[in-house]
């Protein structure tokens, strides 16, 4: 009985409310699906190197969809938050607000380790940020 009324509520959900419950499932299936190619690339290390490449492409491109999903879960909580009236604009400010981190990350990150490591490559990839977050706001 219990399972037919909850059923029933389900049923009454607005497809936007079903899509918002499925995502973090499916974060949750993609985040095991990772770690299981991650595995994968740690076995085939020793045994063979195109195994380990074929584990590698299958790591990023679960990876990839991963990242997808959280930042449609962002947009989907802030649609939520927002109310009715700002509802579209949640994607450009969750798209401008993570550009932002991303932007403010690099700037700590030492040289080094982006690009060929000269100051030049950090700035570069900054100033395409500050292109990218004029981009979402104009």
């Amino acid at each position: 009985m219990q399972e037919n009324i909850a059923k029933a509520i389900r049923k009454g959900w607005s497809p936007e409310l079903t899509k918002a419950m499925k995502l973090p499932e499916q974060a949750q299936r993609l985040d095991l699906a990772r770690k299981i190619a991650v595995k994968w690339m740690e076995a085939a290390r020793e045994d063979s190197a195109g195994l380990w490449a074929r584990a590698q492409y299958a790591r990023d491109g679960i990876e990839e969809e991963l990242s997808r999903m959280c930042f449609e879960m962002e947009v989907e909580q802030r649609r939520r938050d927002y109310g009715e009236e700002l509802e579209g604009n949640a994607a450009s400010d969750a798209l401008s607000d993570t550009l932002l981190s991303i932007y403010t990350t690099l700037s700590y990150v030492p040289s080094e380790l982006i690009g060929d490591g000269s100051p030049r490559a950090r700035y570069e990839l900054m100033g395409a940020l500050v292109v990218a977050m004029d981009a979402t706001t104009g």
